[in-house]
């Protein structure tokens, strides 16, 4: 098949975030689909954007085609961003207009976080009578109603809500990487049969031995508690205000400072007051370094007794999560102390670990006093189970092919979409 994924904030090995599109469309392309991917040049998640001079740059990369496409730069959720929303859309339907004109496609998938890209891929979609995917990420408006406060008066939060429940209406296929999306995604008005679930991956890595990074440095903290006689969790992620930190932070305050550790590894808005709140508690056996690459992120954790994820406490995870920090840590092969409350619960359903409600720093100081208390045998095999878990149900190659069967069913089936259809142009051919 030939697919064009949609994506404004897609990254791929040497740019990061978001690497879900990367990955997928890698194993796409092992199995023989073509395929192109276009993005934003700038966005918020990535430590490296490509730099492009005119309005396109194209690379390959892993056999795919990257088009990224001149997007202005931003900081934070104002109006920088809307306007790079705004200018990556107006984009997309430029390569409509040119670049794809005359490519036979067979599928485009909508992939943004937000969901306006639902309209130039549908044009996309009518163009060359090729199924319409959405892929859900997030649900908005919902999480920025939920999540940061906002009115659904808003003007921004009405115009969002018409545009996924354009995505509800016209859509051939639904993907979601939350697997209860369905629960709300039904209140506005998606038939079931048209949905599908399909979770983050998590691709396993070498050792990087990045210079600036060095493996070693994390992994000798860690060590250095260790010997010690810490019990040492190490945290690998975003510092933000969502992912449950401070309620770690205030769980080591109440343990024993002799017998326990926890190191951190990343950035973050949340970081520094992070660390004012650790020293304002005189917690030195706690520290803070800076971000590695990935493989090296794991490979700290592969050295500690355990790692940490977490979430503070909000009734938008109802619809579940898919947190790439727990699925690391099962690729470490350690257990992992999870601090959250959702619709899922990936740590219990593959025995790997313990996990308490979030927002309970007293039920999290004595998930991991009980862990330290376990024997290592049994910390051990919680460990293997987590990465036979991931294994099984979250590699990229599996996940990839169970997206491109439900395409290719999807199309098998009958000719008539749920979208109103008009117009259709005949299918272009490539010569």
């Amino acid at each position: 098949m030939n697919i064009v994924l949609v994506n404004h904030y897609a990254g791929g090995p040497d740019h990061g975030m978001e690497f879900r599109p990367h990955q997928l469309a890698r194993h796409w392309v092992a199995d023989g689909h073509d395929v192109t991917i276009l993005a934003g040049s700038w966005s918020h998640l990535r430590h490296r954007n490509p730099q492009v001079p005119d309005r396109v740059l194209e690379e390959r990369i892993d056999g795919i085609r990257h088009r990224w496409l001149r997007t202005p730069r931003y900081e934070g959720n104002g109006l920088g961003r809307i306007r790079s929303i705004h200018a990556f859309l107006r984009a997309v339907d430029r390569e409509r207009r040119t670049f794809l004109a005359d490519r036979d496609i067979d599928a485009v998938i909508a992939s943004s976080t937000y969901p306006f890209d639902i309209d130039p891929c549908r044009r996309i979609a009518r163009d060359h009578d090729a199924l319409l995917v959405w892929e859900v990420h997030d649900l908005w408006p919902l999480s920025p109603i939920e999540l940061s406060g906002y009115s659904p008066r808003h003007p921004f939060i009405r115009v969002t809500q018409r545009a996924e429940d354009r995505c509800c209406r016209d859509a051939d296929l639904v993907i979601s990487i939350l697997p209860r999306a369905i629960d709300h995604l039904r209140t506005r008005g998606l038939d079931e049969s048209r949905y599908l679930a399909i979770p983050n991956g998590a691709a396993p890595v070498e050792p990087s031995g990045s210079a600036e990074s060095p493996p070693s440095a994390a992994r000798d903290r860690i060590a250095a508690h260790r010997a010690a006689g810490r019990f040492t969790l190490a945290y690998a992620g975003t510092h933000g205000e969502h992912h449950g930190l401070d309620t770690l932070l205030d769980a080591m305050a109440r343990l024993d400072r002799t017998g326990f550790a926890a190191v951190f590894l990343g950035e973050g808005p949340e970081k520094v007051a992070l660390q004012r709140t650790a020293a304002a508690h005189g917690l030195t056996h706690v520290d803070f370094l800076d971000r590695v690459p990935r493989a090296d992120a794991i490979a700290a954790m592969a050295a500690a007794d355990a790692s940490f994820a977490g979430l503070r406490g909000h009734p938008l995870y109802r619809f579940g999560i898919g947190l790439n920090k727990i699925f690391d840590g099962m690729l470490a092969a350690r257990p992992i102390v999870g601090s959250y409350t959702a619709g899922n619960d990936p740590i219990t359903e593959a025995a790997c670990g313990v996990r308490v409600e979030a927002d309970d720093a007293a039920a999290l100081a004595r998930a991991i006093e009980s862990l330290a208390a376990t024997p290592p045998a049994d910390r051990d095999a919680m460990g293997r189970r987590g990465a036979a878990f991931v294994a099984a149900n979250h590699d990229h190659a599996v996940l990839a092919r169970r997206f491109v069967n439900a395409i290719e069913r999807r199309r098998a089936e009958s000719g008539a979409r749920p979208g109103t259809r008009t117009g259709t142009k005949p299918r272009a051919t490539t010569g």
